[in-house]
């Protein structure tokens, strides 16, 4: 049956999930555990993966996962950043995941122009008061925020592993809005541009 967990495979780096295509069970410490031979559902690339019996959650993986592969249009200050913030998550490091994601956020406020002085949460308004970003990208950049600082800051609050994947992909939908569309739509309009400088007229 098809795996609820996700990860990044070493063999084709993209995101995918897993089917088993065959187990056994066994007591390891006193922990009900299954062996799994599973399957890339994106290259097919096999792997042994232990579980917990229960829960079906991954406790280990043979050959270890890989971190997403961050977009080269992106600037590299927050390229860096969001590279390890992927690592830390692929490291079962959630909090660390979550506070990297939160400084990412912070270097993209700096990047488009929000003044050093402000705190997080006024960069995020100040961006959107000057019409940088959206409501919504706005509303995206505030969960990261959230959940950034309740890793950031000393707290019983814990981050699990499907609160760091929701804002570290809220961080990448963010990414593609201000950097990788923009950078891909100047390529097309420089392909479009007659050696005259014009860009030609399609109607």
């Amino acid at each position: 049956m098809s795996d609820i967990n996700s990860f990044y495979c070493p063999s084709c780096k993209g995101y995918s999930s897993l089917t088993d295509r065959a187990s056994y069970n066994k007591d390891v410490n006193g922990t009900h555990v299954g062996f799994c031979v599973s399957e890339c559902n994106s290259c097919d690339f096999h792997f042994l993966v232990m579980r917990h019996r229960t829960s079906g959650n991954i406790i280990k993986i043979w050959p270890k996962t890989l971190p997403g592969k961050v977009n080269d249009l992106i600037p590299e200050p927050i390229k860096k950043d969001f590279e390890e913030a992927l690592l830390c998550e692929v490291a079962g490091s959630y909090r660390g995941a979550a506070a990297l994601a939160r400084r990412t956020l912070q270097v993209i406020c700096l990047d488009k122009g929000a003044p050093e002085s402000m705190k997080l949460h006024k960069q995020i308004d100040w961006l959107f008061q000057n019409n940088i970003v959206t409501d919504e990208i706005k509303s995206w950049a505030h969960e990261v925020r959230y959940v950034g600082n309740d890793a950031a800051h000393p707290n019983a609050t814990e981050v699990s592993n499907e609160e760091a994947r929701d804002i570290l992909e809220l961080l990448e939908s963010m990414c593609d809005v201000l950097y990788v569309a923009p950078a891909r739509a100047a390529v097309r309009r420089a392909r479009r541009t007659n050696t005259s400088g014009d860009v030609a007229d399609e109607n």
